[in-house]
């Protein structure tokens, strides 16, 4: 991931949902708020793909972001922060 990053993406994960923050350069701000089923990781993939992020970032204590970022680690760079790491 070389240059300037225009568009990045904010995952705040939880155990029945999720947040997602978009940021872009110029200040703007989105949010999207996903209810945590069997279609979060397919809505979460195709509302990232609209948005085309440059990467996205997520901190996760447990194992509830696994599958999103095994679902999305293929599609575009993925940073996992732990705040106990």
């Amino acid at each position: 991931m070389a240059g300037e990053i225009n568009k990045s993406c904010g995952l705040d994960i939880h155990k029945r949902f999720l947040i997602a923050t978009i940021l872009i350069r110029s200040g703007e701000k989105q949010l999207q708020h996903f209810d945590r089923n069997e279609d979060v990781i397919l809505s979460l993939r195709n509302w990232d793909a609209s948005e085309k992020c440059d990467v996205v970032a997520c901190e996760s204590t447990s194992d509830f972001g696994v599958p999103i970022h095994d679902s999305l680690i293929k599609h575009l760079p993925f940073i996992v922060g732990n705040i106990r790491d």
